[in-house]
């Protein structure tokens, strides 16, 4: 079953934005019947959620993944309170992470409560396969296992982990 509120993000073949509110213990999405007085458009809701995205990426727990040589593979990203889905769309959240993994970068949100951030010139982020799902089914909260690129707050698929 899809939800009722939802805009699209380019290229995705399973994944959509979902339009949802903080009701003091978990994101609930939007009905239609509770987003109709609400008499707003997908860029304006997007506009007013801004400010909550960057409240919740400062609650995120960021934990980098090096290789042998202490070279960053990706950064890990947790939250206690299922809001990393909410948090990959801060404002800032590309600040973050550009001088660790550079200005585009590769992200995947399995669940609610987990993301990794790769960064774009990754040599081959599909080894990382088995972590992804691995996430995507122990959570009660699946997201995704679509892989985006992630360029100044843009969002765009650019490919699907397989299991």
């Amino acid at each position: 079953m899809g939800a009722p509120v939802f805009s699209p993000v380019e290229n995705a073949q399973r994944t959509v934005r979902v339009a949802g509110r903080w009701d003091g213990t978990q994101l609930v999405a939007f009905t239609r019947k509770n987003w109709g007085p609400l008499d707003l458009q997908w860029p304006a809701f997007e506009a007013k959620a801004r400010p909550a995205n960057s409240e919740d990426f400062k609650k995120l727990q960021v934990s980098f993944k090096r290789d042998k040589r202490m070279v960053i593979e990706y950064a890990e990203l947790f939250s206690a309170e299922d809001l990393v889905s909410s948090a990959v769309l801060a404002p800032e959240f590309g600040e973050r992470f550009e001088d660790t993994l550079g200005e585009v970068l590769l992200l995947v949100v399995p669940s609610r409560s987990r993301a990794f951030v790769f960064p774009q010139l990754a040599s081959d982020v599909s080894r990382y396969s088995n972590l992804v799902w691995n996430a995507y089914r122990e959570t009660a909260y699946p997201v995704s296992v679509e892989l985006f690129e992630w360029r100044k707050g843009v969002l765009r698929a650019v490919g699907l982990f397989e299991p």
